[in-house]
């Protein structure tokens, strides 16, 4: 083989090798989640182990909307106002901004793996303004007579959601999974307080006797077909 050959395959093989050997875009992320950083200090005597946990996001308001006049009455108070911060884990936030615009957001602790959560809001009245927030192979859906919305987030230790408003809404109804099953109540957190509905699906109901409450409609978060 010619000398200049040689030199070119033994370039090739190098560079295949690189790319082969090279982080790939996505793993050089840096993702600012909960990293747990453990320090170990040893003695002649004892063996210390000190954990410190690091710190979520901060919540950002959804995008202003206009209020839904058409609707009668206010929104419950449990889904009103931003949440100070994101609890560490994986969870679903839900709320009523004071501009008029609704937040759904959702966590997990990552980065070594992902989880997917996914769900449902269902109105009699109308979803709109729906704008998705972060990026990948998220899904979020709106149905054609806009009373459905569906979501499903792969999410690998960031924040994946998006805002919405509602129009001639008396209310909805939310359906959340983390991993293709239910997700516990406990794993839902409701306005400022970050309050937990009754159940996993709930309903939350504006009007003269606003309330969240438990809700028995259930829809699967992996349905090969869906007719809306």
């Amino acid at each position: 083989m010619a000398t200049g050959a040689k030199v070119l395959l033994g370039a090739c093989v190098v560079a295949a090798a690189a790319s082969m050997t090279a982080t790939p875009a996505w793993a050089r992320f840096k993702f600012r989640h909960p990293v747990t950083t453990t320090t170990t200090v040893t003695t002649l005597l004892t063996s210390t182990t000190t954990t410190t946990l690091g710190t979520m996001p901060t919540p950002t308001p959804p995008a202003p909307a206009p209020p839904d006049t058409c609707g009668k009455g206010a929104w419950p108070a449990q889904v009103q106002g931003q949440p100070a911060f994101f609890e560490v884990g994986d969870g679903v936030y839900l709320w009523d901004d004071p501009d008029g615009g609704w937040a759904l957001r959702a966590t997990h602790s990552g980065p070594q793996d992902n989880a997917i959560i996914s769900g449902t809001l269902t109105t009699s009245g109308k979803f709109l303004d729906v704008r998705r927030i972060e990026h990948g192979n998220d899904i979020v859906a709106v149905s054609y007579n806009k009373r459905t919305i569906l979501f499903r987030f792969v999410n690998y230790g960031w924040v994946d959601g998006f805002d919405f408003a509602t129009r001639c809404s008396a209310g909805f109804s939310a359906s959340v999974y983390i991993g293709g099953n239910l997700a516990s109540a406990t794993a839902v957190h409701l306005g400022a307080t970050g309050s937990n509905p009754p159940t996993n699906p709930f309903r939350v109901q504006r009007g003269r006797t606003a309330t969240v409450s438990s809700s028995l409609r259930t829809v699967p978060s992996t349905t090969a077909t869906i007719t809306f």
